[in-house]
């Protein structure tokens, strides 16, 4: 739905009392129109075509008899994806005069009053600024939305139209949908640009060959021309058909991908299940989808199709690119929001407890400090606090701060004006505040951060705004700021390494992420994930793990923590011969760390004790020697059941 421009309306009125208009609030091509509807002496408080006698219309149409015939099941199919929207579809001859149209009986009345019907022109010179006739005058597709019309009584109407051409390039007609302003939406001039152009095609093919006949339908001839995937489904959820665009992106042929549940095509999408639970549509969701060996980052909007009684007969779901602008933001800043919740892999109530506060503080703007050793999913974290927040379809920057230079960290953070330092840009530079406002920056490895910036950070964190090196004016920022760490930030402020005011304005929200030695029985289902990513990535096939590898894991510590498994498991897909992981492809530390301490044991010392006693002092040792009972266990070579048991056996506390 389109919003009235008051500024739009403003600048009309401007210009019709005093020919006076403000360029910056009004299109380019907009201001042209007007300026030529002047030149006509155009009505602007009238706006009503201009009928022709019936036999003139009638030779018209005769001698338009392949475009309408060519048009109009084009008309017809755009007519039904529109029904009950109270949306017109016209067609019109090179000069504008209406040949056909197409609508519901109300739109039809209202159209009528405005001799918007057969045999009326409807050019710039009869009723000013209008997609047809502006159309016609430029001759390329446009829009003109409520007061961009020059005629006062169209300002309520909005208006999409698209020129036809013969093979030769030239003009031949229009193709338009019409309807109420409050009822428009930004894709129809999509659809009426591939009908146009669709009906282009066909006249070419008709004239090159008048023996072959097209007897394509609307949905295969004009979404299969649009670059935008479409995907149409029913109400249950069951696809019915997918253009070309949508098949290349899902990599799945177009007849095996009818009756599938749109599940199976798009994956699991909560946006996609609302709208078949509510029968509400969607307008610009970012969705991702996992597809073979990338994951898919798209812009999502839907639309429902009604029948005669107003109750959803179906969907159709309009799939597109992320949008140019983030992209390449990302790109020149090297960061991207990848990951979501969902791809924080665990079950373990550990990780559970720290997801849940993720989302729960995600829709805030509150700042939040993330803290964990390395490897244990910091970054992984905030980017899912951004993908859930409302500032998901903006920028999202990280910046590691024990990664830059003292001398030029500042410089990265808030930029610098041209010629401010040696070395420095002639044009200057934004700095990562800037290129992320509106969006979101993490700010990696905080702890390291020097005291100096320190106290910058505080300032702009307090005043919203920032000062480029050598930039007299502030620049305000609306930024969420989100901290990661592997050190403990309250001893650093003990130690008068990092800055208490700094801290307590870091730190609304602490989210501490679990180390994988607390997180054990989440080693399966992370085994699993990686298996299946790297099968993925490098075609290998990867379907069995010996009991004996989960063992292992399970009694490993884990001090590179879940990046740390990552590499062992790709290690081990990469060794596998069968399609199996064994033990034989673990690193030597898995396999042999029994036997290395077994073999520092000097035989010559040790007492001749009774066997059960010697097994009280084994396990006593290693509950004083070691951190956890994992390690504990690990280091005797047991699992951690068979030491509990043993230490109960002894009464051992532990």
């Amino acid at each position: 739905m389109l919003i009235e421009n008051k500024a739009v309306k403003n600048e009309w009125e401007k210009f019709v009392k005093d020919n006076d208009i403000d360029k910056n609030n009004v299109r380019d091509m907009i201001i042209k129109s007007w300026q030529r509807c002047k030149e006509y002496n155009v009505d602007p408080y009238m706006g009503k075509g201009d009928l022709v006698p019936d036999n003139k219309l009638h030779r018209i149409k005769k001698q338009n008899k392949q475009l309408i015939e060519t048009a109009e099941p084009f008309m017809k199919e755009l007519a039904e994806l529109v029904k009950d929207s109270h949306i017109v579809v016209v067609l019109t001859n090179a000069k504008g005069l209406i040949l056909e149209t197409l609508g519901d009986e109300k739109i039809m009345n209202n159209a009528n009053q405005l001799k918007f019907i057969p045999g009326s022109y409807w050019s710039e010179e009869k009723v000013g600024t209008n997609a047809i006739g502006s159309a016609i005058e430029i001759d390329k597709p446009l829009q003109v939305n409520g007061c961009e019309h020059y005629c006062k009584q169209h300002h309520t109407w909005t208006c999409s139209a698209a020129p036809i051409h013969n093979p030769e390039g030239e003009l031949i007609g229009i193709l338009d949908m019409s309807g109420p302003f409050k009822r428009a939406h930004p894709h129809t001039l999509g659809m009426v640009v591939a009908a146009a152009k669709s009906v282009e095609n066909q006249i070419s093919l008709i004239e090159k060959n008048k023996e072959l006949r097209i007897a394509n339908k609307f949905s295969s001839a004009v979404f299969n021309s649009m670059s935008e995937g479409i995907i149409s489904i029913d109400k249950f959820g069951k696809v019915i058909w997918i253009n070309k665009a949508a098949s290349k992106m899902f990599e799945i042929d177009r007849e095996s991908a009818k009756e599938k549940d749109i599940k199976d095509v798009i994956g699991e999408q909560p946006t996609v299940e609302k709208m078949l639970s509510n029968h509400q549509p969607f307008n610009d969701e970012d969705i991702s989808v996992y597809r073979n060996k990338e994951r898919l980052y798209l812009n999502a909007s839907a639309r429902i199709l009604l029948n005669k009684t107003g109750i959803a007969d179906g969907y159709i779901i309009i799939l597109r690119k992320m949008k140019a602008v983030k992209k390449m933001v990302n790109r020149m800043a090297g960061s991207e929001a990848r990951f979501c919740f969902g791809d924080i892999i665990g079950e373990n109530r550990y990780l559970k407890k720290v997801k849940d506060l993720g989302r729960r503080i995600s829709k805030s703007d509150a700042t939040v400090l993330i803290e964990g050793e390395s490897g244990t999913g910091k970054e992984m974290m905030a980017q899912a606090i951004h993908n859930e927040s409302l500032r998901r379809e903006r920028v999202f920057l990280s910046i590691n701060c024990a990664a830059i230079p003292q001398n030029l960290l500042e410089s990265e953070l808030f930029g610098y004006e041209g010629g401010s330092f040696t070395g420095a840009r002639k044009k200057g530079r934004p700095g990562k505040f800037e290129l992320a406002s509106g969006g979101t920056l993490l700010l990696d490895e905080i702890g390291e951060m020097p005291l100096n910036m320190q106290a910058s950070l505080l300032r702009v964190l307090q005043e919203k705004e920032i000062n480029r090196i050598g930039g007299l004016e502030p620049i305000p920022i609306d930024v969420r700021i989100l901290a990661s760490t592997n050190k403990d930030l309250e001893e650093e402020v003990r130690k008068g390494n990092f800055r208490k005011d700094l801290f307590f304005r870091l730190n609304t929200v602490k989210i501490k992420m679990p180390v994988l030695s607390k997180r054990l029985d989440d080693i399966e289902k992370l085994v699993e994930h990686f298996i299946f990513i790297l099968n993925q990535k490098s075609n290998q096939n990867i379907h069995a793990v010996e009991n004996e590898v989960i063992d292992l894991l399970k009694e490993y510590d884990w001090p590179g923590n879940v990046r740390e498994l990552q590499n062992v498991i790709e290690r081990a897909v990469l060794l596998s011969e069968d399609g199996c992981i064994r033990v034989k492809h673990l690193p030597e530390e898995f396999k042999n760390n029994v036997e290395k301490e077994v073999n520092k044991i000097d035989s010559n010392s040790l007492p001749l004790l009774k066997l059960k006693d010697m097994e009280k002092i084994m396990l006593e040792h290693s509950i004083q020697e070691t951190k956890t009972i994992t390690e504990a266990a690990k280091i005797l070579g047991v699992s951690r059941s068979t030491f509990y048991r043993k230490a109960d056996k002894f009464n051992l506390k532990i």
